[in-house]
């Protein structure tokens, strides 16, 4: 809200500026084209010019850079104080006047465009002209002319001489622009006078036209003294009898001026220096022991070379992979075992965007906060994190005795609920039969799983139950230079969304794992935390473990990770973007299986 109220002030200034000038050299001078451009460039300015801004650079002495350091601060700290409500309620007024104005365009103009749709164009005129009893004014709008019944043959071939010039040279593009400044900036008195000169010298402009098309200039201006009761019905048409007044007449007098006086358009220049000027921005240059530094050097040694800190909750346990990231970019880093986490070459007035799953963003500022932070997450709403898997099964009993001869054995029981027994195994790019019980889990860098279609693509119809790709650390360190991949979000303006929200989510979660047997029976428990990316069309991929256990339970959480269904994607600048997102799974043989919330 601060962001627009800078803008609508900047804007304000720019047409107020452009303003003073038209009136106070431009308004009486007969170069009505030269004045048009001139305007119109005011109104283009004040929309666009408050978008740009100008930075200077200050050599300041050290001490002096860091006393200016400290009242900028104590300003922020003050503006921050301000009560929201003010800031609200003149945000909602503004509001209400942007949109009382364009209401008010919009009831004006539909019993015009209402009644052009009914009446029957009048023929012999170059543009379509309407005859209505409902207007007692005439007036051009878009593409027609409105007059009244009333009108005689003769004023109105005189009144379509004007208007004809309206339309023709598109003045309504004009009256669009300054109604549209209008609307967005109704508080400032300039921009009304603004829209006025701006239909004033339509008018001149029209004049100078019509009158050299009249056969008899005596005619013209009787039928200009015909329409002086007549008044404006609408704020975006140009009125025949518009600032019908001395001088109007005047204007129409043939005067020839010296060319060097449109020099004068040039008078905006120095006010528009004025203006880049006021709202400029200074980069301090710090001067030490009487040199003067670089810019390159003050930005240098406006750096914070370490900022490290602790990340906990607000139950004081220590959050382990809890996301740091530097706002604005992507760079960033996450919290080790014991909640810590450094950032490099960090700027002093940089702020930290901290995140982790189940508990609130939380936003710290580096310059407020020190090279030191700690930082204490509160949790979001809580939900259950648990659900039961049933007991652990008792040692297998001994195997029953062989059936009798001629009975038919049982059938084999169900395989155990987790991976399927005929899941393809792939090691470092090869097919191995390997049980995974087997490989050690120090040894995995990355474990993904590959499903239906897209396994039998990769492996054939061997992978038909699916597969698990293995890459082992000393593999990963071979293929890791070179490698280059599209850039991934940890943080972002709207972050994806799971359906239903994250309450959805955990409990998704912890309904689809399954402890693996094989797990369950060596006693295997632990937490691992898997990454992902949800794309820019909200699926699921990339899954990796970030944080092994054993291939059992690293295979078990990426399966159901890549079994999700898809999120609403999030967005940078109202642009969906792939977004990485990690989930730690706990594994606890507590008669329970955890999926842990962080």
């Amino acid at each position: 809200m601060e962001a627009l109220g800078f803008y609508l002030l900047k804007s304000a200034i720019w047409i107020t500026g452009f303003g003073l000038i038209y009136a106070v050299f431009l308004q009486n001078e007969r170069f009505f084209q030269w004045n048009r451009i001139y305007l119109v460039v005011g109104i283009l300015s004040s929309i666009i010019l408050p978008f740009l801004t100008v930075k200077y650079v200050v050599a300041a002495p050290e001490i002096q850079t860091q006393m200016t350091a400290g009242v900028l601060s104590g300003g922020v700290a003050r503006a921050a104080t301000r009560p929201d409500l003010l800031i609200q309620l003149v945000y909602g007024i503004w509001v209400t006047g942007v949109l009382l104005i364009a209401a008010r365009f919009i009831i004006q103009m539909v019993p015009v465009l209402k009644a052009a749709k009914g009446a029957r164009p009048v023929s012999g005129y170059p543009v379509k002209l309407i005859r209505s009893s409902d207007f007692t004014s005439p007036f051009s709008l878009f593409s027609f002319v409105v007059v009244n019944p009333s009108v005689s043959d003769t004023e109105t071939r005189e009144i379509m001489n004007h208007e004809v010039v309206h339309i023709r040279q598109k003045h309504w593009l004009d009256l669009l622009l300054s109604g549209f400044l209008c609307a967005v900036q109704w508080f400032n008195p300039a921009v009304w006078i603004y829209s006025r000169f701006v239909r004033q010298n339509h008018e001149y402009l029209a004049d100078a036209e019509a009158l050299q098309r009249t056969s008899d200039p005596v005619l013209y201006r009787a039928a200009l003294l015909n329409q002086i009761a007549g008044s404006p019905v609408i704020d975006l048409g140009n009125f025949f009898s518009f600032s019908l007044n001395k001088k109007r007449f005047t204007m129409m007098k043939n005067k020839i001026s010296s060319p060097y006086r449109k020099l004068r358009l040039l008078l905006i220049l120095p006010v528009a220096a004025i203006v880049l000027y006021a709202f400029a921005e200074p980069q301090y240059r710090v001067t030490a022991d009487g040199k003067d530094t670089s810019p390159a050097d003050f930005v240098t040694a406006g750096i914070i070379k370490s900022v490290s800190g602790v990340i906990k909750s607000d139950k004081g346990t220590l959050l382990e992979g809890a996301v740091i990231v530097i706002k604005g970019t992507t760079v960033g880093t996450t919290s080790d075992a014991a909640g810590r986490f450094d950032l490099q070459d960090v700027a002093d007035d940089a702020v930290l965007v901290i995140s982790y799953v189940g508990f609130e963003t939380n936003v710290v500022s580096v310059k407020s906060a020190g090279g030191n932070i700690n930082v204490t997450m509160n949790r979001r709403t809580v939900v259950t994190d648990t659900v039961s898997v049933g007991p652990v099964p008792p040692p297998p009993p001994p195997p029953p005795p062989p059936p009798p001869a001629g009975v038919l054995p049982p059938p084999p029981p169900p395989p155990p609920a987790g991976i399927p027994p005929n899941v393809l195994v792939v090691l470092d790019g090869n097919v191995t039969n390997r049980p995974l019980s087997e490989i050690d889990s120090e040894e995995i860098a990355e474990i993904s799983v590959l499903k239906g279609e897209m396994a039998v693509k990769k492996y054939g119809e061997k992978a038909r139950e699916g597969a698990i790709e293995i890459t082992t650390r000393k593999k990963a360190g071979k293929a890791q230079a070179g490698n280059g991949s599209e850039e991934v979000f940890v943080v972002v303006e709207e972050m994806p969304q799971f359906p239903g929200g994250e309450e959805a989510m955990w409990l998704w979660v912890a309904q689809n794992v399954r402890y693996p047997a094989q797990a369950v029976k060596d006693g295997l428990t632990g937490l691992v935390a898997v990454s992902f990316v949800v794309s820019k069309t909200g699926k699921v991929g990339d899954m990796k473990v970030v944080q092994s256990v054993h291939p059992l339970l690293d295979a078990e959480a990426v399966r159901v990770v890549g079994e999700m269904p898809a999120w609403k994607p999030g967005s940078q600048k109202g642009k969906a973007v792939d977004v990485q997102y990690i989930i730690p799974v706990k594994f606890e043989l507590n008669n329970q299986l955890k999926v842990k919330k962080l």
